[in-house]
């Protein structure tokens, strides 16, 4: 079936439902940057800055660790979400998006988490950048939806 014969009605709501995804997903972008600008502020306010718990290097470094492949975690969780929800025509698309928003998002918590325990803002910036590498692979497309969405109709 084509674009076309999707009803117009169909389309719409297709559309409605994908902009309101886009919009929490581009809010949830938005909160990353806002925990950088969080990091910021708090180096040059307690600068030094060195973390607001006293860790020794051996325990930072486990949890550190622990965080990475937590976020590796998240990327196959993602991915198997992905599989199940977002690869077949499915009335949960809205769903598996929110949830893939969740993970991607939660690499960043991590980060600040782990710069609010060590001090040391570049581990932030790291999961920072994992998140958003996340949500640029997985932020969902309208064409995919509207493909999936056809394939429903046929």
């Amino acid at each position: 079936m084509t674009a076309t014969a999707m009803g117009n009605e169909d389309k719409d709501l297709l559309k409605r439902k994908y902009l309101a995804i886009n919009f929490v997903g581009l809010v949830m972008i938005a909160a990353v940057f806002i925990y950088a600008t969080l990091v910021e502020i708090i180096k040059r306010f307690f600068a030094p800055f060195t973390g607001f718990v006293s860790l020794t290097g051996n325990f930072l470094n486990i949890i550190r660790f622990i965080l990475l492949v937590s976020s590796v975690a998240g990327y196959f969780l993602i991915k198997i979400i992905q599989r199940k929800y977002a690869s077949r025509p499915s009335p949960n698309l809205p769903l598996a998006a929110i949830i893939t928003f969740t993970l991607c998002e939660a690499v960043a918590l991590w980060g600040l988490i782990l710069f609010l325990l060590s001090g040391q803002a570049l581990d932030f910036y790291i999961f920072m950048t994992i998140s958003l590498a996340f949500f640029y692979i997985y932020f969902p497309r309208y064409d995919h939806w509207e493909k999936l969405m056809e394939q429903s109709n046929d």
